[in-house]
């Protein structure tokens, strides 16, 4: 039976994991953001969002979800118009890919509705074309796990070849979400264009360790091998207390702690739920107390579904 109309969810993702700098990066189960697409008569695109935020871009031209439906729509030319609503969720700028969730969730939602709709993973390519947009980059370390699930590696970006790990899941994740913001783009501009021999071994190594601690379940190597020592010292800037944070979460039993994507968001690494509740708890406070800000907290295992369809008619 063909749907008429679909509500989707796409959940938040870390990025780089520490070393896999634009290569690694995970879906978790909370936030995200929802999508409900409906055919209308019309051709063309009705979009329209649901925010308690003043700083999501209401006007189609500038929104990725509807850059993503405004494509879709162009390149398999349905034969009826897409009425949509982005419920935005997810706060922007917090490193836990919001841009992404948006525009997977804008792909996954048209999708549906298509006569034929196409395997999951070949709707890739146009969430990618809504980070282009968001922050002038293309990067899929965060589109590929919110829209897949589980850990992802970006293999390769031209062509785009996208590798999903074979987990054990059994690590918990803890992020903890300063109420503060940095655009995508501010991270990447202060970025280095050289960087040494000796740190770029020392990467390839974390990247390597991490890739085999998270096929293994193994949350000491995954703690060891997030250490980021190209880019984490140069972002660590823009997040007030960060130093400050990071310690509290390795002094409260953390194995490893680095920055989710482009920040301010900072996740630790831990091997239950109760420990990460008390990781949770240090981190917060280190941040109220080195940078007087307050923050949201998200404790999870991957989140091996992705984007998913939660409602049709």
């Amino acid at each position: 039976m063909k749907q008429k109309s679909v509500r989707v969810y796409a959940p938040a993702s870390i990025s780089n994991l520490g070393s896999g700098f634009d290569i690694l990066g995970l879906a978790i189960d909370k936030p995200g953001d929802f999508v409900t697409a409906r055919r209308m008569k019309e051709p063309g695109l009705k979009f329209s969002v649901l925010s308690a935020g003043s700083d999501v871009p209401s006007n189609p031209n500038d929104n990725v979800a509807a850059h993503v439906a405004a494509m879709m729509i162009r390149d398999f030319r349905p034969d009826f118009g897409i009425e949509m609503i982005l419920e935005k969720k997810m706060p922007v700028g917090s490193g836990l890919g919001s841009s992404a969730a948006s525009s997977v969730a804008a792909a996954v939602a048209v999708n549906a509705l298509l006569k034929k709709p196409v395997p999951k993973n070949e709707l890739l390519p146009f969430a990618l074309e809504g980070e282009k947009k968001a922050s002038g980059a293309g990067h899929a370390d965060n589109a590929a796990p919110s829209l897949l699930g589980g850990v992802c590696l970006v293999r390769s970006y031209h062509p785009l070849d996208v590798i999903q790990i074979p987990i054990r899941n059994s690590i918990v994740w803890v992020v903890v979400h300063p109420h503060i913001s940095i655009r995508t783009e501010e991270a990447r501009r202060i970025l280095p264009v050289a960087i040494a021999m000796e740190s770029a071994v020392q990467q390839w190594g974390n990247t390597s360790g991490l890739t085999i601690g998270l096929i293994k379940g193994d949350v000491k190597l995954v703690g060891k091998c997030v250490e980021d020592v190209i880019i984490e010292p140069v972002r660590a800037k823009l997040i007030p207390g960060f130093h400050a944070v990071k310690k509290a979460a390795l002094e409260a039993g953390a194995s490893g702690c680095s920055i989710s994507g482009s920040g301010p968001s900072v996740f630790a690494v831990t091997g239950s739920a109760a420990s990460g509740k008390k990781i949770a708890s240090a981190m917060v406070r280190a941040f109220q107390q080195s940078a007087n800000v307050e923050c949201d907290v998200m404790i999870s295992k991957v989140n091996t579904k992705g984007a998913r369809v939660v409602q049709t008619k």
